[in-house]
C-alpha cells in the first residue's frame, strides 16, 4: 500500500525540468492579449510558472479569465523589476508582488504559504510554450484556499477526473470498462 500524496509535494520531490531550449510561440487563446504580453517580456523557461485559474482557462475548464498569476523568480524575477514598477508586499502578506503597468497580469516572487516556488516552476506543464501549474497541484490549492470565487473552479476539475476515470455514465448504457487512469498522476 502506497503513501497518500500531499500537495504540494516536499522540495525533495523530484519533479520534471522543463527543458529551456527556445520556445514555441504562443498558441493559446488570448481575447484580452495577456499570453501575448507574458510571451512579449522573453521570460526565461524554467524560471516562471502560470498559477492560478490562467491554468483551467488554458485547458478549458473556464470559459475566461480576468488575470495572470505569474510566479517568477532569477532571472524573470529581474525582467519583472525591470519594468518599472516597484514592487509591494502581497495582500497575504506573503511576499513580493509587482503588477504589469498596462495589462492585468500580476507577477509574485513566492506563491501561498506551503507552495515552494522550485518546485512549483520544476514540475509545471508547458502548453503552447508558456509553463502552467499542474491541474492537481491548483485543484489542491484551490480546496484549501476554498474562497467562493474557487467553488466552481473545484466542480469543474473534479468533473474532468470524473469524465477521465470512466464514472461519468452514459445515459442509456455504462460504457465499456478499461482501466482507470489516476488523474493525479496524468494531470
Amino acid at each position: 500500500m502506497t503513501a497518500p500524496t500531499t500537495y504540494p509535494p516536499t522540495e525533495a520531490a523530484a519533479p520534471r525540468r522543463l527543458s529551456v531550449a527556445s520556445a514555441p510561440p504562443v498558441l493559446v487563446g488570448d481575447p484580452t492579449g495577456l499570453f501575448a504580453e507574458l510571451a512579449r517580456l522573453n521570460l526565461p523557461l524554467g524560471e516562471y510558472v502560470v498559477c492560478g485559474s490562467a491554468a483551467l482557462y488554458v485547458r478549458g475548464l473556464r470559459s475566461r479569465m480576468g488575470d495572470l498569476d505569474v510566479l517568477a523568480r532569477g532571472p524573470a524575477w529581474t525582467t519583472v523589476l525591470s519594468l518599472g514598477i516597484p514592487p509591494s508586499g502581497a495582500l497575504s502578506g506573503y511576499g513580493l508582488v509587482v503588477n504589469h503597468p498596462t495589462h492585468a497580469i500580476e507577477f509574485v516572487d513566492r506563491w501561498t504559504p506551503g507552495w515552494p516556488t522550485d518546485y512549483l516552476i520544476a514540475s509545471a506543464d508547458l502548453i503552447d510554450g508558456i509553463p502552467f501549474m499542474r491541474l492537481g497541484d491548483v485543484l489542491a490549492w484551490k480546496q484549501r484556499a476554498r474562497r467562493a470565487k474557487d467553488l466552481p473552479d473545484i466542480a469543474a476539475v473534479h468533473e474532468l477526473r470524473r469524465r477521465w476515470n470512466g464514472d461519468d455514465p452514459a445515459p442509456t448504457r455504462a460504457p465499456a470498462r478499461t482501466a482507470k487512469t489516476d488523474w493525479r498522476k496524468a494531470a
